[in-house]
């Protein structure tokens, strides 16, 4: 059940990304089939993730500074 959530989740937000990004049906496909193996899901996990990394980062270097003053 977490796994049909889950990707249901990745999917829409692949598909609003890829939407407010381009907003060309031609365009979202030929993009699709480059970048994110025609695939909505790997698109939304993608950008998922980067956002988590970058939250990371900002946090890794809060702390950091904080030890260091």
């Amino acid at each position: 059940m977490e796994e049909l959530i889950g990707s249901l989740m990745y999917s829409f937000i692949g598909w609003c990304y890829l939407w407010i990004r381009y907003r060309n049906k031609k365009k979202i496909q030929i993009i699709l089939k480059e970048k994110y193996n025609d695939s909505y899901l790997e698109a939304g996990a993608t950008k998922v993730l980067q956002f988590i990394g970058v939250v990371m980062i900002i946090i890794l270097g809060a702390l950091l500074l904080v030890i260091i003053y």
